[in-house]
């Protein structure tokens, strides 16, 4: 293949890791009927509105509550409500409110349906926390490098729906079903576990505030004392799909087209670029895919996320024209930015110029539009963190 050809190739393989984690193919398969009349589904995250219509596949009809990122057909009975991401705004405050107010009301079968952005999308603070403050602890987080592990323990501790919130206002059992964006850290991280039993860890919640420098004031820490140690009745969680599902999906794609694959152990975590060593340094002959959500520490204010920042440093690392790297957001959505990310070659830098700038100032999507490398999908539905990809020839 020439390096075109290698290109288009590569993006259908992507396409084809996207189609194996489909949340409403997913939870369809997953879902069986009971007799106990029509469920009451609770739907949060950026696969909610797929993860409902699998639930209607699968059940008929439904009733309740559908919290997601973007517009999109739920089934009829179902509510919808757009929240904010990625920093909880007033639609989350009010999507979070209703959840809980549907959680109370329902007295028969309840179906959790919980995807990776929910942290963001549904919220409501405990007693004696404002919104201002749980949204400043958000951004935070956020802009100072916290790891998904460390924010979602952080945001819990926080939240009235977060840490089994939701489950524990229901009077009813609920069975949870999740596409997961956290590998191996497990379901309960996934949306900050609205649903599952997670035991409060004030402490060690307070220890990592102070670490990004986060005051806390008394009234938040005594809200954070106040969550109950109750742990709602829950059936164990099922995970649907998750990173490693897209990446295996990415590998046989590019199998059947002859070219040497493999998914690599273990999940991308930590700093972006220590993260970007190790995986070059992993990755064999042929396509190396790795999933995960390395951790950036934005400082400028250019346009671009940690996908797009991660293919702009791997373009500084390829020699060969031959040789590709892509990074790619599973939502579609990278940062600050209207890309899902971006494939680089050894001469990606050559059609752009020096990119240290860009790189200082956090502005990888705008130098990686002008060379034309971004891949723009729009929202996908779903979302299993991100995905790399090294094809050496």
């Amino acid at each position: 293949m020439n390096p075109s050809e290698r290109r288009v190739a590569l993006r259908g393989w992507l396409d084809a890791g996207i189609t194996a984690v489909d949340p409403e193919e997913r939870t369809t398969e997953a879902l069986k009927p009971s007799n106990d009349g029509p469920p009451v589904v609770i739907a949060i995250g950026k696969a909610a509105a797929a993860m409902s219509r699998g639930a209607a596949n699968a059940l008929g009809a439904v009733t309740g509550v559908c919290v997601a990122d973007v517009p999109g057909q739920v089934p009829n009975g179902v509510e919808l409500l757009i929240g904010d991401h990625p920093i909880p705004g007033e639609a989350s405050f009010e999507a979070g409110k209703r959840v809980l107010e549907i959680a109370r009301s329902t007295k028969g079968r309840c179906i959790a349906l919980i995807s990776g952005g929910g942290s963001a999308l549904c919220e409501q603070p405990l007693p004696g926390i404002e919104r201002a403050y749980l949204r400043m602890v958000h951004s935070l987080l956020l802009d100072r490098g916290a790891s998904i592990e460390e924010t979602n323990l952080v945001r819990r501790h926080l939240s009235s729906i977060k840490c089994g919130g939701v489950a524990r206002a229901a009077d009813v059992p609920i069975e949870t079903y999740v596409v997961s964006d956290v590998g191996k850290a497990g379901p309960g991280v996934v949306a900050s576990g609205p649903t599952l039993p997670v035991r409060p860890e004030p402490e060690r919640a307070a220890e990592l505030m102070g670490q990004f420098d986060i005051s806390i004031p008394e009234s938040v820490w005594e809200a954070m004392n106040r969550i109950r140690h109750d742990m709602p009745g829950a059936a164990s969680p099922l995970v649907l799909a998750d990173g490693r599902v897209a990446a295996k999906a990415i590998a046989e794609a590019a199998r059947t087209e002859g070219v040497e694959s493999r998914v690599l152990d273990g999940w991308i975590a930590g700093p972006l670029e220590a993260s970007l060593d190790d995986f070059f340094a992993g990755s064999g002959p042929g396509l190396s895919i790795a999933c995960g959500e390395p951790t950036l520490n934005v400082r400028g204010d250019g346009i671009g996320g940690r996908n797009s920042h991660a293919a702009l440093m791997a373009a500084t690392r390829i020699m060969n024209e031959q040789t590709l790297f892509v990074s790619f957001a599973t939502d579609g959505i990278d940062g600050r930015s209207d890309a899902a990310g971006a494939i680089v070659d050894g001469v990606t830098l050559d059609r752009g110029g020096d990119p240290g700038d860009s790189l200082l100032r956090f502005d990888s999507a705008s130098y990686l539009d002008r060379t034309r490398d971004l891949i723009r999908t729009g929202p996908t539905g779903t979302n299993v963190a991100d995905l790399w990809a090294l094809w050496r020839t």
